[in-house]
């Protein structure tokens, strides 16, 4: 069934390309469990994710068949596998009712929709499978192999685990200040509850069960259970991000109209790429950038992203003064133009549980850096040589280091330079296909060559 009309035109690149490669016979199918629609979720985060494992596989020469959960059915060919739409067992009011990220916390119910969808899907296929889920997702797996294994079906299921149910869900929590409403603190803290008192269940008998775990950053694997973080269960795999398979990061598209601010000329431009989530300190950003403005140091600023602390996080600037200088200018399908045409990128994560994509992005562009030192991303850039680190949290210590790299031009050329070196060193999309390929190739049993 081809709905290749209904994607969106920047992920539409070649639709023939899957169908042509499995027609000829040339390729080998993986199953993905996407959870989130991929279609939907155009942005960074878990779906920008998934999209990359998508095109890391069809490079590598798997067919990726994504299945995830939706408000309706279909199957939908991409340049980046074949998406298997399952329509939602529950209501969209009641969805509405949990907030923008209801699918985490469905996962009780979504994961064994998508089960019951992919063990319809592989039991008449020849095995041995590959069941690659992402996150609590992966949990539909082990329903999954059960499923098959009484047809006499073999498949091994993967985990790729980039952070656990109560390290994000604590962040998220911890990162509540008081610019965030009390109604949105409700909602976070009732979520905060259902997700440490019944989702991570479904987690921790996933990480004990899964046949092969995937991490990309030493930090993932501190924090899984002591038995399951060494090899061959636990394996350390790079990656990278969407859009280092279609961009080789030399492109400058036009400015965006939101950076082309006539009085600010000449100004350096700080750009700051993230969803609006307790977690992500964008709320930390705001009280560093007013910090920034009373310092006296020039500079303008775009805050990019969505999330459902946006407009907590607009009435922040305008309260402190800045939005002279700052713009919270919410979502934009595609940041690499903001990314392009900053001097200066922030991530003013509290947590991150693994690494930043976002920051990832910014290497390929050649931003120079400014950071939290949180979880994975010490292992992705080095202080004073392709960033600045500062503690998660402290706006004076953020402030004073943009002010620093604000003012001292031959410092910027210098980070700039070692963010490009460091996303060639470290993420290129052909090592990240080679390292999945050769992961899918260990955990399938049989032949799976």
């Amino acid at each position: 069934m081809d709905h290749s009309a209904d994607v969106p035109g920047n992920i539409q690149n070649d639709v023939m390309t899957v169908s042509a490669a499995l027609s000829a016979g040339s390729l080998r199918e993986v199953v993905l469990i996407a959870g989130k629609d991929p279609l939907v979720e155009i942005g960074g985060g878990h779906s920008a994710y998934v999209r990359a494992h998508g095109r890391a596989a069809l490079r590598a020469g798997f067919v990726p068949q994504i299945f995830c959960v939706s408000d309706r059915e279909g199957v939908f060919e991409t340049d980046f596998g074949v998406v298997y739409r399952v329509k939602s067992l529950v209501p969209l009011h009641l969805r509405a009712g949990i907030g923008s990220g209801y699918y985490m916390p469905l996962v009780v119910i979504h994961g064994p929709q998508l089960a019951t969808a992919i063990s319809r899907f592989l039991r008449y296929r020849p095995g041995p499978h590959v069941v690659h889920g992402f996150g609590p997702w992966a949990y539909a797996g082990l329903a999954v192999r059960e499923r098959l294994a009484r047809r006499g079906v073999a498949a091994a299921t993967i985990a790729g685990v980039y952070t656990t149910v109560r390290h994000e869900s604590r962040a998220r929590v911890e990162g509540l200040g008081p610019s965030h409403g009390l109604g949105k603190k409700a909602r976070i803290l009732a979520k905060h509850f259902w997700m440490t008192r019944v989702v991570e269940r479904l987690e921790r008998r996933t990480l004990a069960e899964t046949q092969l775990l995937l991490v990309n950053y030493e930090s993932v694997r501190a924090l899984l259970p002591p038995a399951r973080r060494d090899p061959p269960i636990c394996r350390l795999v790079p990656y990278t991000s969407e859009s280092s398979f279609f961009r080789d990061g030399t492109e400058t598209p036009p400015c965006p109209t939101s950076l082309e601010r006539p009085d600010h000329t000449d100004v350096p431009t700080i750009v700051s790429v993230s969803r609006h989530d307790p977690r992500k300190g964008v709320d930390v950003l705001i009280h560093a950038l007013a910090i920034l403005k009373g310092m006296g140091v020039p500079f303008r600023a775009c805050l990019v992203g969505g999330g459902t602390l946006l407009e907590d996080h607009r009435r922040l600037a305008r309260r402190l003064g800045i939005c002279d200088v700052a713009t919270v200018e919410g979502f934009v399908e595609d940041v690499w133009p903001y990314l392009r045409h900053a001097d200066v990128f922030v991530l003013p994560s509290l947590e991150e549980g693994s690494g930043s994509l976002a920051l990832i992005e910014a290497l390929q562009a050649g931003a120079a850096v400014v950071a939290s030192r949180c979880d994975g991303i010490p292992e992705d850039v080095e202080d004073g040589e392709s960033a600045l680190l500062v503690p998660p949290g402290d706006r004076e210590a953020l402030a004073n280091a943009l002010a620093r790299l604000l003012g001292d031009l031959a410092l910027r050329t210098s980070l700039s330079r070692g963010a490009r070196q460091a996303f060639e060193r470290k993420f290129g999309a052909d090592g990240f296909s080679r390292a999945l390929a050769a992961a899918y190739r260990s955990a399938a049993p049989g032949d799976a060559s």
